[in-house]
């Protein structure tokens, strides 16, 4: 499961943060001989910023968390201080931005962004990377992540998963980082360039290997995306946005997969997808299937209107729910209708985060939390579908140290059951969820597990 510290800031900042639109190139050149080239310089930060380069703070992080500081440098007369803050902040909830340039550069000539980085303390950055421009349509993000960081300056290789791709690109270094042990620090990095470095080995890519079992119309999104390399005796994995990778379809009649590795069920069958990173097979695969759906709506639920909180039923007013798949999620979630009845179908689900957290709910009062599931994938053990509840605490805020949580685990031998092919009408009393000490701000649903396809309905809190 995520750590819900994720919940509000960090990974979900990584692909979107302050959508701030720049020049995507340059100007016309009136020279008959062609537009002019684009720069390859490789300075990112070496005691200032690059030419032309700007820093863009991610949406909800502390925007003057980055500065220049002639205090500390590795070399040469200044480096860059972050202040990672405390979760009680007012100012930002986490340290993190992308440094963009107004001109795209050309760094196919390279492989890899290196920098320099130590900090006040032990801690491991939680991201660091390349290709994000902070437009929210970034194709070629590649990071690393839980990158460690110790009190004196260690240098730090961040590969190119291929090259060829960045031959335009804008997003030329980013990262985010929350607080350590619910405490802020300060981080200082110099000398952010890129390099040919000598001594990587060949690349190593891979894709998570999956069998998903989506209906007809489904979409799913290419998951894993990795490359591996080793220097100096030291692997490196960089997770790697799909559109290095090209996919190849065995049926195309049944899947189709995009350049930016969104797989399309087409038609009825089985297909099998792979990869490859340039000239170099990608380790994995993914197996789809196609199934159906059920055939009829869940039951009606029964309770009365005053007895329930609904976030999403026919049968009754639903609460404001924000979203039914966070941005720091790894589902996929789809609006269908059966028999009727509007239902939520989640595919190629890892885990969901549904929020409400504009609007928390008290459920002090309620004795049961119900929602109906169905799923055409295996529910016998060691299948598990994973439900659980997030509490704000008395501050009704994320953070804060009075958070509390709980996650049962279901499957064809619990009480309730989950039963594959048909609705399970999961009715849990609250009391099970032992963790969930405070009810008055529950904000979070989070549902997981391994039935990759499921369909949900009726989901709402009672008495």
């Amino acid at each position: 499961m995520p750590l819900t510290r994720f919940s509000r800031s960090l990974l979900p900042a990584l692909a979107a943060g302050l959508v701030l639109v720049l020049a995507a190139g340059c100007d016309r050149d009136s020279d008959p001989a062609g537009p002019a080239p684009l720069p390859d310089d490789a300075v990112v930060f070496d005691d200032n910023l690059g030419d032309g380069i700007d820093f863009q703070a991610f949406g909800g992080s502390k925007v003057d968390a980055v500065q220049r500081d002639e205090s500390e440098a590795r070399e040469g007369s200044a480096s860059l201080r972050i202040t990672v803050p405390a979760p009680d902040d007012p100012t930002g909830s986490y340290a993190g931005g992308a440094f963009v340039a107004a001109i795209p550069r050309n760094l196919s000539e390279y492989n890899a962004i290196t920098f320099w980085a130590k900090a006040s303390r032990t801690a491991n950055l939680d991201v660091a990377g390349i290709g994000n421009d902070n437009t929210g349509n970034s194709l070629y993000i590649a990071d690393v992540r839980g990158l460690p960081l110790t009190t004196t300056w260690q240098r730090h290789v961040i590969p190119f998963p291929r090259a060829s791709a960045l031959d335009q690109e804008r997003g030329l270094f980013y990262f985010a980082e929350g607080a350590e042990e619910g405490q802020g620090y300060t981080i200082w990095l110099d000398e952010i360039r890129f390099e040919t470095v000598a001594g990587l080995s060949a690349p190593q890519p891979a894709i998570a290997t999956q069998s998903l079992a989506l209906a007809v119309g489904a979409k799913a999104p290419v998951a894993g995306t990795v490359v591996t390399w080793t220097l100096s005796g030291q692997q490196i994995t960089v997770l790697s946005a799909p559109s290095y990778f090209t996919f190849t379809s065995s049926d195309p009649a049944v899947a189709t997969v995009s350049d930016t590795g969104e797989i399309e069920v087409v038609g009825e069958g089985s297909a099998t997808i792979t990869a490859a990173l340039g000239t170099v097979e990608a380790a994995g695969a993914i197996t789809v299937t196609t199934v159906s759906g059920p055939q009829e709506a869940a039951p009606t639920p029964t309770h009365a209107q005053a007895d329930v909180i609904s976030l999403f039923s026919n049968a009754y007013n639903d609460v404001t729910v924000d979203t039914w798949s966070a941005e720091w999620d790894s589902a996929d979630v789809e609006d269908v209708q059966i028999g009727g009845s509007d239902v939520k179908r989640y595919s190629n689900l890892v885990f969901a985060g549904i929020e409400f957290t504009s609007q928390t709910i008290n459920a002090s009062e309620m004795t049961h939390f119900h929602m109906h599931v169905w799923t055409p994938d295996a529910t016998d053990p060691p299948a598990a579908f994973r439900i659980k509840l997030v509490d704000f605490g008395p501050n009704g805020v994320f953070g804060g140290g009075d958070d509390v949580e709980h996650e049962i685990t279901l499957d064809a031998t619990t009480t309730p059951a989950l039963v594959s092919g048909q609705w399970s009408s999961l009715d849990i009393p609250i009391s099970a969820f032992t963790g969930l000490t405070t009810r008055g701000h529950v904000a979070q649903l989070i549902i997981s597990g391994d039935p990759n396809t499921v369909y949900v309905d009726n989901v709402y809190f009672r008495r």
